[in-house]
């Protein structure tokens, strides 16, 4: 029976110092929007992104003016001629504007679905760098800063990541 209390003595302290070995393991964590918009390759991407809807929106509000200025065309002939001639009219570009209205709804779409076909890309870039800068400094777990309650500034390693990626991307192409 002594054997047996003496066994599971040293089974019971294998245990707890297994488990104060696992308490050291290493956990940071990162901030990927800031990595987005803060490094070389990011701030390109998101330059040119904004850029690219800026200039559909630029377009939009031409052709939303156009709308409003053939309106007023209609309207201004309203003393000239007929009711219906008038409702015609006022059909037909009523019935152009819903296309127009469809087609900017579906860029719209097409921009949202670019931006994070882009941004996705750039994290499917960036993922090897950090899992090599993770294996180099052994760091088991990494936790995106914004489900992180409270911790140390200590864990964060976004600054470093950042520098590692301006050191291996300079330029991302956009698709």
């Amino acid at each position: 029976m002594n054997l047996y209390k003496k066994f599971f003595f040293i089974l019971f302290f294998l245990i707890l110092y297994n488990n104060s070995i696992k308490a050291e393991d290493k956990v940071s964590f990162i901030d990927i929007d800031y990595i987005l918009t803060n490094s070389i390759a990011g701030k390109k991407l998101l330059t040119s992104l904004k850029k690219d809807e800026e200039l559909r929106i630029n377009t939009f509000k031409i052709e939303e003016g156009n709308f409003e200025e053939e309106q007023g065309k209609i309207l201004a002939k309203k003393n000239l001629i007929s009711k219906e001639e008038i409702n015609n009219e006022l059909n037909l570009l009523q019935i152009k504007f819903q296309k127009y209205r469809n087609k900017k709804l579906k860029e719209i779409e097409d921009l949202k679905i670019k931006r994070n076909r882009n941004i996705i890309n750039f994290i499917n870039l960036i993922n090897p760098i950090i899992e090599k800068y993770m294996t180099d400094n052994s760091i088991y777990m990494l936790i995106d800063k914004k489900n992180v309650f409270i911790a140390s500034q200590d864990y964060d390693i976004t600054d470093n990541l950042i520098e590692l990626i301006d050191n291996e991307f300079k330029n991302i192409d956009i698709k």
